[in-house]
Formats: structure tokens, C-alpha cells, sequence
């Protein structure tokens, strides 16, 4: 399902089949932050362009990603496919993580959910690893 930019409104509530009503998206930037973010993106594009003589690497990309924080995985899920119906895109597993994304050459836009078990055996690996140290 697409949307028409007219029925795009920010944090609308969706009835879905497995969820009761809810506001999508809720852990996403403020319209200041969100804004000043934007404006520091076309900042560092015009720095880039102003001077030819910084490099950039062939392999350079630059993504932005938005990882739903909610009570559920189910309604983790349910952002990532409202995520992807705004932009016209089809979700899918990648690995543990259910994504959507849409990519403009080197640009990439992504919604990315983890499950809390994936997550859980992160979070064991990196104590087991010594990664987390108690205070």
C-alpha cells in the first residue's frame, strides 16, 4: 500500500489485524531535531561540493536508519510496514533484522527492527566476550 503525500500525516494512528490502535513511529526525532538533522545532511553535501579537493572515497555511503523503540516486537514489526507503505516498499528479514529501505545511489533510507531475542543473545555474547564490564 502507497500513500499520496496528502495522507502522509506524522504519527498517524493505524488500525491494524494484530494490534489495537496506535500511534506509529513515536521514538522518531522531533520537527526541530528532525529538521536540524536534514539542514546538517545538505550542509555537508554543500561543504563537499564548495571543495573538490577533500576526498571522498569510492566506497563512501551514507544511511540514514531509524530503529523502532516500542514495547513489542509485533509493534516493532507493524513500524517497519507502515515505514515501508509510506515509501512504497515491501519489508523483509534480513538476517535477524526486519527491515525496509530506500536507496538513492550512495544514499540509503532504513527502518530496521531487532527482536528482543536477537538482541538478548547480543547482549550475552558481549558480556561473555568481555565486552561489558561491571562498574
Amino acid at each position: 500500500m502507497t500513500y499520496n503525500e496528502s495522507e502522509k500525516p506524522r504519527g498517524r494512528t493505524v488500525p491494524g489485524p494484530f494490534l489495537p490502535e496506535r500511534e506509529f513511529f513515536t521514538d522518531a526525532a522531533g520537527p526541530e531535531l528532525r529538521e536540524r538533522i536534514i539542514t546538517d545532511m545538505r550542509a555537508l553535501a554543500t561543504l563537499l561540493e564548495e571543495h573538490p579537493q577533500l576526498p571522498i572515497s569510492p566506497h563512501t555511503s551514507v544511511d540514514v536508519t531509524y530503529f523502532p523503540r516500542t514495547e513489542s516486537d509485533q509493534a516493532a514489526l507493524a513500524e517497519v510496514v507502515e515505514a515501508g507503505a509510506y515509501l512504497g516498499r515491501i519489508p523483509a528479514w534480513e538476517g535477524d533484522h526486519y527491515l525496509v529501505e530506500h536507496a538513492c545511489g550512495a544514499g540509503r533510507y532504513r527502518v530496521v527492527a531487532i527482536p528482543e531475542a536477537v538482541r538478548a543473545r547480543y547482549r550475552a555474547w558481549l558480556t561473555s566476550t568481555g565486552h561489558v564490564r561491571q562498574d
